[in-house]
């Protein structure tokens, strides 16, 4: 299942809807609609979006990633 949080780590980094798909290489309006309709990008631009975000696709896009299992298993 879809877990956007692409607004919120965005806004964390003080960059702009246009400054995310300008490093994203997309549109204002795809990001847009990413962000407030839950649209799913393709694979190339998850990628590309992590990137620009600096973080791992899974712990962006999907509500159990590989990198939040793993510290669960380490802290238990």
């Amino acid at each position: 299942m879809l877990n956007n949080i692409v607004r919120k780590l965005r806004k964390e980094r003080g960059m702009s809807v246009a400054e995310l798909a300008r490093r994203s290489n997309t549109s204002r309006q795809t990001i847009t609609n990413i962000e407030l309709k839950g649209q799913e990008p393709s694979g190339y631009l998850l990628i590309s979006i992590s990137e620009a975000l600096e973080r791992d696709p899974r712990d962006i896009f999907f509500k159990t990633s590989v990198t939040h299992v793993k510290q669960k298993e380490k802290s238990a």
